[in-house]
């Protein structure tokens, strides 16, 4: 009688053992080769039939084990594993395989596939995440795309098309009677985290008007803030918008006439921002008011309020409008028979300059106007910011300024079509341009401009301070800088 590799019996005519499945001793092998027994199966527990016999149809996976029988010569049938695929293929003898499911691995055998399975998805989740954060970061580095909406709730509002009175007032004075209703309930429209950082000492752009988002023909328009730590902005759909702590942002009131085209805050209690159709808005210890008609002839462009009982505004029909402590109460004067006033600033009620479209600027001192000096031939002025009376600096939009020091205008360029501007103190000024660079104003020269916002073109600029100001752009976004030395 033949026995197998490992020792056990086989009848003769057997290819396999039918104890082990192991292949049959071939004569004159080397012993080496009986040291290490080939496993086509597991073992045969000690209750297992010593007849052999197939295995039966449709046996579940914790039957015993039993001996298969003899074949003919030629092409084996794979032995057949309970719980494993029943359907046969060649098999040549002593062939190394995967060992049946609950026994020891057979040498050579592959990977588990469910493992593999598990390695590929963790895989493909750390590529997903990694890739997700780089995108994160180059959107919000060139402020190229809009976040997405996160919620925020807030007053909304439609455009509005400024109207004009069929009939100019012919009245020196206007008094309006609005109701006031209680400040509209914050909510923030980004994280309380601070900014990150940029270059030149700016942040970089960060989202806050999800109300303009929402409606695309709306864009921030203007910002005021009183403090380092309190700004208000204004947009075109008639929101405001207050920042809270380091770069929190929500929606506060909403002018139900028309939208916002500037707003001037002499501190976080006290604001004014008028509209496009006339009126003003007001904030007065902690309350909106509606809407307060004030110019029934043209849309108003800019306002200034050095402080709670004053308050000057300007429309694009050249009037002026002044306010001294009664909010329903203005008093209009002509300033400029010829062209709108764009812009007006004014660090104390005894005086301000307004600029017009012309390039005229006009000085206001202690409740009366001069006629005006040309000081930009060829293109009319966009801003004008005054720190104090003895200095003011406007820029035009097209490259060029002018600045009164004492009482002498003189003109220069910026070297950047400037749109905007903000003299924190007088001598020092940051101006920002309409395609995301920014120059700063010192000791009576420019800097070089420095991109800060893409191709962005800037909206407006205010500095609480030398070492605290804030842009917005066209985009809807913030940006806030503070500069590492003055």
């Amino acid at each position: 009688m033949s026995t197998c590799i490992n020792g056990h019996s086989v009848p003769p005519g057997a290819l396999f053992c039918g104890s082990c499945g192991a292949s049959l001793r071939q004569e004159g092998a080397d012993a080496a080769s009986d040291a290490t027994p080939l496993l086509l199966s597991p073992p045969r527990s000690s209750a297992a039939t010593t007849s052999p016999a197939p295995a039966a149809a449709g046996a579940s996976a914790d039957s015993t084990n039993v001996p298969w029988p003899a074949q003919p010569p030629g092409e084996q049938t794979a032995p057949t594993f309970h719980g494993h695929d029943q359907a046969t293929a060649p098999f040549p003898v002593g062939a190394p395989t995967a060992a049946p499911a609950g026994g020891p691995p057979a040498p050579g055998a592959r990977p588990r596939r469910k493992r593999r399975v598990w390695l590929v998805v963790v895989a493909v989740v750390v590529v997903l995440a990694a890739g997700g954060a780089a995108a994160e970061a180059l959107l919000n580095h060139h402020g190229a795309g809009r976040p997405q909406a996160s919620g925020k709730s807030g007053k909304t509002a439609a455009p509005h098309t400024p109207t004009r009175s069929a009939t100019p007032s012919s009245s020196v004075s206007t008094t309006s009677s609005p109701s006031t209703s209680p400040s509209a309930s914050a909510s923030p429209t980004t994280s309380s985290s601070a900014a990150a950082a940029g270059s030149a000492g700016w942040t970089y752009p960060e989202f806050i008007d999800q109300a303009a988002f929402t409606n695309d023909n709306d864009t921030l328009s203007q910002i005021s803030c009183p403090l380092d730590t309190a700004c208000f902005a204004v947009d075109s759909g008639g929101n405001v918008l207050r920042r809270f702590g380091q770069s929190t942002w929500a929606v506060v009131d909403t002018d139900s006439a028309a939208g916002l085209n500037s707003i001037s805050c002499a501190s976080d209690k006290f604001c004014v921002g008028v509209d496009s159709s006339g009126n003003a808005v007001a904030l007065i210890n902690g309350t909106w008011s509606d809407p307060i008609a004030i110019d029934n002839d043209s849309q108003l462009n800019g306002v200034a309020c050095p402080t709670a009982s004053f308050c000057l505004a300007v429309d694009n029909s050249g009037n002026a409008f002044t306010y001294t402590g009664q909010i329903t109460h203005w008093t209009k004067t002509i300033v400029d028979n010829n062209e709108g006033l764009t812009s007006v600033s004014c660090p104390t009620a005894k005086f301000c300059v307004a600029v017009d479209s012309s390039g005229y600027a006009f000085t206001y001192s202690n409740g009366s106007w001069d006629s005006g000096s040309h000081l930009d031939q060829n293109n009319g002025f966009t801003d004008v910011s005054c720190p104090s009376s003895a200095f003011c600096l406007a820029v035009d939009g097209n490259g060029s300024y002018a600045v009164l020091s004492g009482r002498h205008w003189t003109q220069g360029s910026v070297g950047t079509p400037a749109v905007a501007v903000s003299c924190p103190v007088s001598g020092y000024c940051v101006a920002v341009d309409n395609a995301g660079g920014f120059a700063s104003y010192q000791n009576g020269s420019w800097s070089s401009v420095v991109r800060i916002d893409g191709n962005n073109t800037f909206k407006a600029i205010n500095c609480a301070s030398a070492a605290n100001c804030v842009a917005t752009d066209a985009n809807n976004n913030v940006l806030y800088y503070k500069p590492t030395k003055i």
